[in-house]
């Protein structure tokens, strides 16, 4: 009998295991509403520890961000109304970095300040200067 309730114990464990897990999972493809801030890229003498991993860790409507030396909850960029195309065209980028999902700086030009454009980079997008 008590192998009987332990075997039942263990397989209710590792169900509880299995949907936390698949929960978190969905969540990590899915994202928020809107687009990070766009950020200078700077050169950070210490960086700092993250605070998310993905935009659900982040409180209301908050998404998970690269700040300038780390990745914060941040409040987003409505991309619908930055859409304004600036003239120019980006350069192009031969090589890729080796990191999956790479961050994007960027979505669209109306992010970017002056005549900066959004563009793909090495890394993700960025704001850059055009050809």
């Amino acid at each position: 009998m008590k192998s009987m309730s332990l075997f039942f114990l263990v397989v209710f464990l590792a169900l509880g295991t299995l949907e936390t897990l698949a929960a978190e999972g969905s969540r990590k493809r899915s994202q928020k509403a809107g687009a990070c801030p766009p950020r200078k890229q700077v050169v950070c003498i210490r960086y700092e520890k993250p605070e998310c991993k993905s935009d659900w860790q982040c409180p209301g409507e908050k998404k998970c961000c690269t700040d300038y030396c780390g990745i914060k909850c941040l409040d987003p960029v409505d991309i619908s109304k930055s859409g304004r195309k600036k003239p120019g065209k980006c350069p192009v980028t031969n090589a890729e970095c080796l990191m999956l999902n790479p961050p994007n700086f960027c979505e669209k030009d109306g992010q970017c300040e002056g005549k900066l454009k959004c563009c793909k980079g090495m890394c993700g997008k960025a704001c850059i200067p055009p050809q």
